[in-house]
């Protein structure tokens, strides 16, 4: 073989170029064909699918018969009568008042429970101090109130506790 003769063969060297020209006609024969109206043609039929199924629809709709509730009306219509029964009778309540006083502390010293009485009084809170014997020793106690009424008693709780004072609810009968 000589030097300037190539391996490829003829036949490629005419079926190449050939097969590339009919491509390039052929993309420029598709370019000349107006484009089709397929979806709106698709869109048109979904459209009138959709029509025959919603009137088909309220045609089976119609066909059902819709039960009658006949049991609102004979509900409005019976009375039941209840029979008196001596034990669903209520018992009246007491008319026995409460009031309610705190006891903030108990204290051994007339002195401590004094400075408990001032300082809550600084506090604005009605306090007074009681003593009383216990097991033959002296106590003094420091009270809060009396409050007739639970939502002010809640109240001063609230401002006992916020001075870390728990204290004890002595609930009593108002003696009139």
């Amino acid at each position: 073989m000589s030097e300037g003769t190539s391996k490829i063969p003829k036949w490629v060297w005419i079926i190449t170029p050939t097969l590339a020209v009919a491509f390039i006609g052929f993309i420029l024969y598709l370019t000349t064909i107006p484009a089709g109206d397929e979806l709106n043609a698709v869109k048109g039929d979904a459209r009138k699918a959709l029509q025959l199924g919603v009137e088909k629809a309220k045609e089976d709709a119609k066909k059902i018969d819709k039960p009658s509730y006949d049991f609102y009306k004979l509900l409005e219509k019976q009375t039941v009568e209840v029979p008196e029964v001596e034990e669903y009778h209520s018992t009246p309540k007491d008319e026995v008042n409460y009031q309610y006083r705190l006891q903030v502390g108990s204290f051994r010293s007339a002195d401590d429970a004094e400075r408990m009485r001032a300082s809550l009084l600084l506090e604005g809170m009605d306090a007074y101090q009681q003593k009383s014997d216990v097991n033959g020793s002296t106590w003094y106690r420091v009270y809060v109130g009396p409050f007739t009424d639970r939502s002010k008693m809640n109240k001063a709780q609230d401002i006992l506790a916020a001075r870390s004072i728990v204290p004890i609810v002595r609930k009593e009968p108002v003696t009139e």
